[in-house]
């Protein structure tokens, strides 16, 4: 009976080893390949978390905007992973890639996206994101919206954007003239990292 338990528990103690080497392993290999995302280093500044900060858009009007990027993979979703017993056949990720929420704020109300992008391959301090609305039924309209977020850099606890806009009338639908310089106009941005 002894051996049986002390069997058993050797068996808990190699299964617990085994989940942690998968969590572990999994965690470090992230750190490695998205360095923007994970750090070993509590202390290191990551492209992931929250940002805010203002823009005029073309109208001319003052908007604040507050982005959060979110992890590729959650500690939860990690953990899931560690503790299945078959492995799930590998698809190979985009490691560059990442989603988020924008919340834009102004007179005219409250707009909220969700993003998508990637950071460079030659260099993740450097990335673009386009914006989609939440939920289209909800949009303000008429309004210049974001569209795209271009020529992104971030380092440490400042993030530059080159902000892009839709113009989208009354009835809903985009409308775009050449002729109207305010439909071309980009907006320059600097986001703030929020700490928690």
């Amino acid at each position: 009976m002894r051996k049986l338990i002390l069997a058993l528990i050797g068996l808990a103690a190699l299964s617990w080893g085994v989940y942690e080497c998968k969590y572990y392993g999994d965690y470090w290999l992230d750190t490695y390949q998205r360095p923007w995302a994970y750090s070993r280093d509590t202390n290191t500044p990551l492209l992931v978390g929250k940002w805010q900060g203002s823009f005029i858009d073309p109208n001319g009007i003052k908007k604040q905007i507050d982005v959060e990027i979110f992890v590729p993979t959650t500690d939860e979703e990690r953990r899931t992973k560690a503790s299945r017993r078959r492995r799930k056949r590998h698809v190979a990720a985009d490691t560059r890639s990442f989603d988020g929420m924008a919340t834009v704020s102004s007179r005219l109300g409250e707009e909220v996206y969700e993003i998508y992008g990637a950071v460079k391959k030659e260099n993740h301090h450097q990335l673009h994101f386009n914006f989609r609305p939440q939920d289209e039924k909800k949009r303000i309209l008429p309004n210049f919206t974001l569209l795209e977020a271009k020529e992104g850099s971030w380092q440490n606890d400042q993030l530059q954007l080159l902000l892009t806009f839709a113009y989208h009338k009354a009835d809903g639908s985009s409308f775009w003239s050449s002729a109207n310089p305010r439909h071309s106009k980009q907006s320059p941005t600097i986001l703030i990292r929020q700490t928690p």
